[in-house]
């Protein structure tokens, strides 16, 4: 095998950049055994770990017209690798470094990044054969294979899989052009009211800081209730789980999404024009937001904490769906419970009165289920209604004899 390569160094190692086709990749690529450990368990352990990501893959390149893969990193020994320079000379500058790289097929080549990338093309090419003469950018390096050799590709190995930068999650949102959550959260963060100027914080974390007296939440928030407003969205068209998660892979046509999008306005629409602190909160200005305290070191209110918001949403549908209401009737509903946080039956549930911060092991569930026990009780089962109310008692340190206290306490509230 031949091909044409680009050779260069870098630290200790020796490199060349080429392409291969993915029958290429299939024929002469192999998975990790031993190459890089003298342990067969410790090679069967890489290999279970890479099968976690693979259908993804082949489905990204079966599916996604747009495909490009960066360049895989393959470790090559033995054989009779020959290099064959060109002198190259274009006007005034002139190079050695191009040239042909000659395989004699007796080489052994691993992945050394990039191994859940050749997995992904080996199904791929089962699947579509069309796919075969593809081709993916790789850096082929040397491998030797004793015990310092080995020693020097696995630092190499967990170098480039192990610290290099994950790209954090609200850059994914600004970017992803595939997933129609994140397409339509962008577009609702620039276009409506509610998310308009300082009013929405673009974070690393889900969580607003105490001191942000302005933002109603944050964008990672945003795109999970976007995402629960989707997932409802597309069980009332009887869309399953399955199909929910092919559109947040593989972006669905310009109408389908223009139509999620108009959707999930409708529900922020009625979100503002129906809880009066919402609505009352996009028509004050800065100043007068922070006046009103909906976010601060003594609490504040409920849908200013990112973790309440997401279950209230929830809860809305809960609502909606068990009771077969409207959702501007489901949101005026849920609406109207408490939502001072630093006041029953929050405190000391959502909010630590003794530290003053929100408490960040409350568990979602339950706390979805006393948003629905104050907006309607009968609306929860008695095994839910048993574990929420035992779930309070645990936090206040009751035993089961303060039961019918505490049900009361919820319904004076």
């Amino acid at each position: 095998m031949k091909f044409a390569a680009i050779k260069g160094q870098m630290g200790i190692w020796r490199y060349y950049v080429s392409s291969l086709t993915f029958e290429d990749i299939a024929k002469y690529v192999s998975p990790i055994t031993k190459e890089i450990s003298n342990s067969d368990s410790y090679a069967n352990l890489l290999q279970r770990a890479i099968t976690d990501n693979v259908s993804n893959i082949t489905n990204y390149l079966l599916f996604q017209p747009e495909r490009l893969f960066n360049s895989l990193v393959l470790a090559l020994y033995d054989g009779n690798p020959e290099w064959a320079e060109l002198d190259v000379n274009v006007e005034d500058y002139s190079t050695f470094s191009v040239g042909v790289l000659e395989l004699s097929g007796d080489e052994i080549i691993f992945p050394v990044d990039g191994q859940h990338r050749v997995a992904g093309i080996k199904e791929a090419i089962k699947k579509n054969p069309e796919l075969a003469n593809e081709k993916v950018p790789i850096i082929l390096i040397g491998h030797e294979n004793s015990f310092e050799g080995k020693q020097r590709t696995r630092r190499l190995f967990s170098t480039l899989n192990r610290r290099a930068k994950r790209v954090k999650d609200n850059e994914i949102i600004a970017l992803d052009e595939d997933d129609v959550v994140a397409i339509v959260t962008r577009d609702i963060a620039e276009t409506h009211r509610l998310f308009e100027g300082d009013k929405l914080i673009d974070c690393a974390t889900k969580n607003v800081p105490s001191s942000n007296n302005i933002a109603f939440t944050s964008i990672l928030t945003l795109y999970e209730i976007n995402k629960i407003v989707y997932s409802q969205i597309c069980t009332e068209k009887g869309k399953n789980k399955s199909w929910q998660e092919k559109y947040l892979l593989y972006r669905p046509s310009d109408e389908e999404v223009q139509e999620f999008s108009s959707k999930i306005c409708v529900f922020w629409d009625l979100f503002v024009d129906n809880i009066g602190v919402i609505k009352q909160y996009v028509n004050l200005s800065e100043e007068e937001i922070r006046e009103k305290g909906y976010r601060s070191s003594d609490g504040g209110n409920l849908l200013f904490r990112p973790i309440a918001l997401s279950q209230f949403v929830l809860a809305i549908f809960e609502y909606k769906n068990r009771l077969g209401v409207s959702l501007k009737d489901a949101i005026i509903q849920l609406g109207s419970i408490p939502m001072d946080i630093n006041k029953k039956p929050w405190k000391n549930i959502l909010w630590l009165e003794e530290r003053n911060t929100i408490n960040g092991r409350v568990r979602k569930k339950e706390l979805m289920s006393l948003m629905l026990f104050l907006a309607c009780e009968s609306l929860l089962s008695k095994k839910e209604k048993d574990e929420l109310i035992n779930y309070i008692l645990s936090l206040r340190d009751m035993d089961e004899s303060g039961y019918d206290d505490i049900v009361e306490q919820l319904r004076n509230v």
